[in-house]
């Protein structure tokens, strides 16, 4: 009897273990070079479609969000497009100034162009990128996450292709589907 407790303990100890093993891992830190201090991590009070939030300091959040979770602001970002910018390389060149455009939780992946969602504060927004006369030049999906009291901004390319199944062939049609007793199935 008392062997078959341990057996059902070591069981129940090895699910657990296997089940805490498969919680995805947050994305890697980048190298955070700050900038004029620590940014305050600020939740909506509510999320209501078509009213636009604000943060206690005044700044606004994103014009579309999905849920109540904690998002970068509009200066968050550009703070966060700044720290991306110096520390990129000198050949690729970035626009000045970014505008979120709408914001949810969880990192987009860009193998798979899945959302995966992570305990902390990480998310992905539409992001306009903005040319020096304040002018959107081209909109990307954009995570941000908040790690050592900064918000981080990395660059996603989903991919673009269409999926396989677009233009796949419709099932043949069975002129006798109505009668009683047929299977539906072929």
């Amino acid at each position: 009897m008392t062997g078959n407790r341990t057996l059902f303990g070591v069981v129940l100890a090895a699910t657990v273990a296997g089940c805490a093993a498969t919680t995805p891992e947050p994305p890697e830190p980048v190298a955070v070079t700050s900038i004029a201090g620590a940014e305050a991590l600020h939740t909506p009070e509510r999320v209501v479609p078509g009213r636009l939030e604000y943060a206690p300091d005044g700044s606004t959040f994103a014009p579309i969000l999905t849920e109540r979770f904690p998002y970068p602001t509009q200066s968050d970002a550009n703070a966060a497009h700044r720290r991306l910018i110096g520390a990129s390389a000198a050949g690729r060149p970035y626009p000045p100034a970014v505008r979120l455009f709408g914001c949810k939780p969880g990192a987009l992946d860009a193998e798979t162009a899945r959302v995966t969602r992570y305990r902390g504060p990480v998310v992905h927004c539409a992001t306009d990128f903005l040319d020096g006369d304040g002018r959107a030049v081209r909109r990307e999906a954009v995570n941000f996450y908040y790690h050592l009291s900064h918000w981080t901004m990395l660059p996603v390319d989903p991919p673009r292709a269409s999926v396989a199944w677009r233009d796949r062939e419709g099932s043949p049609r069975d002129l006798w589907w109505w009668v009683p007793g047929r299977s539906r199935y072929r």
